[in-house]
């Protein structure tokens, strides 16, 4: 199954790519931020229809759909066409197509492809993580000073999907966080994010408005690359959950201190 997923998602990325170099235009769905594009709904619909050929049993959930397809299935597909709508429209060159699994409830596998730039990282559970065939690993940068960062703290508003509950407790980390000093702290709109931390480019991702189909997949690859994958309490993240911080092990600990 990993196959076919790393295979459906360089060709619905590729699919992606074709609208953002023509151009489209876009429409909002619960606010200004939240956008949706026919990019969103023609790729969504290619890899349900891909999905639903090979595996009929299979469940799927997508971001485009309100309906979820045989949820209670062993295997159910998490699905994100382009992540990153808002800089897909802007014509801003950071969005990735997303593909995960789950078996059993656990998630199991992760495809993420930036057609961009032609990297397809992805992982199984217990079989590493990769990046157009090479294994990566998340860096081994140990102190909170100088890390580099991506954090987002989300904007609470209760008509929005992405309204956060724990939006106190992201105060306080960003107090600490930032000190007397200040931290460096970059953001990309994307779980591209995710990848680059799995790929030691970057050392900590620390989010606040993320849903379900924005995290199963870049969690497998995450965590198969040696990151460690909570909530901001230090639990396990699960589907529901909008709060994430992930870094390597060491990293990790020091960083749940700071809430």
């Amino acid at each position: 199954m990993l196959g076919f997923a790393k295979e459906l998602a360089k060709e619905a990325g590729s699919l992606a790519l074709s609208y953002y170099k023509e151009g489209i235009s876009h429409r909002f769905k619960s606010s200004p931020d939240d956008l949706v594009t026919d990019a969103d709904i023609a790729v969504s619909d290619f890899i349900i229809k891909k999905i639903k050929e090979k595996y009929p049993d299979h469940g799927i959930i997508s971001e485009e759909e309100d309906e979820i397809v045989n949820e209670d299935a062993e295997y159910v597909w998490v699905i994100d066409p382009i992540d990153g709508t808002r800089n897909f429209a802007k014509h801003i060159a950071a969005w990735c197509t997303m593909i995960g699994l789950t078996k059993n409830g656990e998630a199991y596998i992760g495809v993420i492809y930036d057609a961009i730039n032609d990297e397809l990282f992805f992982a199984q559970k217990d079989k590493g993580a990769h990046c157009n065939g090479n294994k990566i690993s998340v860096s081994n940068h140990e102190t909170v000073k100088h890390a580099f960062t991506v954090f987002s703290n989300g904007i609470v508003d209760e008509n929005s999907p992405y309204s956060p509950k724990k939006f106190q407790e992201f105060l306080v980390f960003y107090k600490n966080l930032m000190g007397e000093n200040g931290h460096w702290i970059s953001n990309h709109g994307t779980m591209l994010e995710a990848c680059y931390l799995a790929a030691g480019r970057i050392d900590v991702l620390v989010k606040n408005s993320g849903l379900y189909h924005d995290y199963l997949a870049p969690s497998v690859i995450a965590t198969e690359a040696g990151a460690v994958w909570t909530d901001c309490a230090g639990e396990k993240w699960e589907k529901g959950k909008m709060d994430i911080v992930v870094a390597n092990p060491k990293l990790h600990k020091k960083l749940l201190e700071l809430f």
